[in-house]
């Protein structure tokens, strides 16, 4: 059973009760109401009948009379009020009854006020008035018996007007209940179908936010659980792309060397070459195996960096100085000189993956400059800048150059012994750092890259 039909019973059940609980209180109100009207007016009938009853015997002469004249009497000065259902009682005996029912079953009358009784007889509702009175020295007992039948009538009749109208009040609840309900419910059916789409693949699907009541705030909680997957999705897909591209990749890259070396070693084992030739081709076999065994170090350095990242506060002025030491040969090589200025003191970094950053970006700077250009480190609190004002990086390759093995100009790279590698390490390092690393380049003026590490911002230049 769907929730909207439970809460609609429920709701019924809930208004129906309230309209009989309300329906049967104003019939006891009314009832109650009726029978103190009828019980005041017939009262006020009683007490004249006791008056002008007691006018009429002082009124008339009873002295010398025997008991049987005497009560004769006190029959007709009764009976001459003219009341009907009355009774009259004296000293134990009734003397005049008119009533439909025996008063005295249902009342002893006995000085002190009036007295009242209710009786059902016959199919019929009777209310029944006593009271006793002294009347030339003899105990008086009046009756007067009220038929109350009418009242139970009107009351029945009231009843089936009060049922008309608590079942159209009901009903009419019932429909207002029903629409509220599903205009309260709405907004669930919607986060119904939207999870449902979202589990066949829909991850863009959102609900809209339409109040701000609780419902509205699940369904904004909805919407950023949302974002929050299809965020994730994507990078899964993004790094899945990247992970193809780069399988991709390594096997472009390692195809053409191991081809080249299966061929050197198809020729050594059954082409006869002078001694000389036989050298040169052991010297480029050679080559490209320490060619391949770098390439494979930094793969396996790009692969493993996030497994064994270790993040602990590092010495700065340590760590710039081993980055000196390790580019000592590169400064060497390319003409270059390195400068390093060191205004901080600890940094929270895994030393020899940030060592490796900076070698890296230390390198790229000296192949990009001329021989007698400096490259300057600067270290701070906050992080590093290594700046270089060498040929730069064109815009089209700008967005690139951090992807593993893509080289803008494969012909200088390869001659400077390049993987395409490089930026992409650095790219991890910050990615293991909880950064981004960003490229700036003018060409023909020098190239700035930043590296973003959490709250520590690493500027590389």
């Amino acid at each position: 059973m769907k929730l909207k039909t439970k809460l609609t019973i429920l709701c019924a059940a809930l208004l129906f009760a309230v309209a009989v609980s309300l329906t049967a209180a104003m019939l006891w109100q009314v009832r109650e109401q009726s029978y103190e009207a009828l019980l005041q007016s017939t009262e006020e009938t009683l007490n004249d009948l006791v008056a002008d009853f007691g006018t009429a015997v002082y009124r008339s002469p009873t002295d010398g009379l025997d008991a049987l004249s005497r009560k004769a009497l006190l029959t007709y000065c009764f009976r001459s009020c003219g009341v009907p259902g009355s009774a009259l009682v004296v000293n134990g005996e009734c003397l005049s009854a008119s009533a439909q029912i025996d008063p005295e079953e249902y009342l002893d009358v006995h000085y002190g006020g009036t007295q009242s009784a209710r009786a059902y007889v016959d199919g019929k509702h009777f209310l029944i008035l006593g009271k006793a009175a002294d009347i030339r020295e003899m105990d008086c007992g009046v009756y007067l018996v009220a038929d109350a039948t009418y009242l139970y009538s009107q009351l029945w009749q009231l009843s089936g007007r009060f049922a008309l109208l608590a079942l159209t009040i009901g009903l009419l609840g019932l429909g207002a209940v029903s629409w509220m309900i599903s205009r309260t419910l709405r907004p669930l059916s919607r986060l119904s179908e939207a999870a449902g789409s979202i589990a066949d693949g829909n991850y863009s699907r959102r609900v809209p936010v339409v109040s701000r009541d609780e419902v509205g705030v699940l369904a904004q909680n909805f919407n950023q659980m949302a974002l929050a997957v299809e965020t994730h999705v994507d990078t899964l897909r993004e790094q899945n792309e990247r992970q193809k591209l780069f399988v991709g990749a390594v096997t472009h890259e390692l195809k053409t060397p191991l081809t080249s070396l299966l061929l050197n070693v198809n020729t050594l084992r059954n082409v006869y070459l002078p001694e000389e030739k036989q050298e040169a081709l052991l010297g480029s076999m050679d080559a490209r195996l320490h060619w391949l065994e770098t390439m494979v170090r930094k793969l396996l350095t790009l692969l493993s960096m996030k497994k064994n990242a270790k993040l602990v506060p590092a010495s700065v002025p340590e760590l710039l100085t081993q980055v000196r030491e390790l580019t000592r040969p590169i400064m060497e090589r390319y003409g270059t000189s390195l400068e390093i200025t060191c205004n901080g003191d600890i940094l929270s970094v895994d030393k020899d993956l940030m060592c490796i950053a900076l070698v890296n970006l230390v390198e790229n700077s000296a192949k990009a400059s001329a021989p007698g250009q400096t490259i300057r480190i600067q270290a701070s609190e906050t992080g590093f800048t290594v700046t270089d004002r060498g040929r730069g990086i064109p815009e089209k390759d700008l967005q690139r150059v951090t992807d593993p093995f893509y080289m803008g100009d494969p012909s200088r790279s390869k001659a400077n012994g390049g993987f395409g590698l490089g930026l992409a390490l650095v790219r991890e390092i910050a990615a293991v750092h909880g950064g981004t690393l960003t490229l700036e380049s003018t060409v023909g003026e020098g190239t700035t890259a930043r590296i973003v590490i959490g709250n520590q911002t690493v500027t590389c230049r």
